[in-house]
């Protein structure tokens, strides 16, 4: 809170951006305000040199159970801290579809931020159709805090 006026801020002191009505339900919705907003944390990165991306993938973990599969490479370590509060963890780059990136690694190493959405490969396809709509509810908030915006995101592909 910004002790003059009473409104939210982020951490380096701009104003929380106004965000789509569905973000409201997103984990990362009240968490925000604890980490400096999305231009400066795309500016830091910029600055540093670093190409950040999203590479969303569908990935089977195991017979029966598969999984939507954000991993975030070159994140910086602002963008690091958020992705910790919100449910990544660093791992190893996945190759393919079958070879997820399970390993515990350090994004320094060469690892991505990876959070996955599991469900049954039997699961009711509504279910699917809603992590679907989750994950490109994901996706499009953390577009923001990206150097390259939309343009980082790449579906269907794998880190290099």
């Amino acid at each position: 809170m910004d002790r003059f006026t009473g409104s939210p801020v982020h951490r380096c002191g701009h104003a929380l951006a106004d965000v789509p009505a569905d973000f409201d339900t997103h984990e990362a919705y009240v968490l925000r305000a604890a980490f400096p907003c999305p231009h400066c944390t795309a500016e830091t990165a910029r600055r540093a040199g670093l190409k950040t991306r999203v590479f969303v993938n569908l990935q089977q973990l195991s017979p029966g159970m598969a999984a939507f599969v954000a991993e975030i490479s070159e994140a910086g370590s602002e963008l690091e801290d958020l992705l910790a509060a919100i449910g990544y963890g660093c791992r190893a780059k996945s190759t393919d579809e079958l070879h997820p990136g399970t390993e515990v690694i350090e994004a320094a190493q060469g690892g991505v931020w990876r959070k996955e959405f599991w469900f049954a490969t039997n699961a009711d396809p509504r279910l699917v159709v809603a992590l679907i709509q989750h994950i490109k509810l994901e996706v499009s908030w953390l577009t923001g805090y990206l150097p390259d915006g939309e343009q980082a995101v790449e579906f269907c592909a794998f880190p290099k």
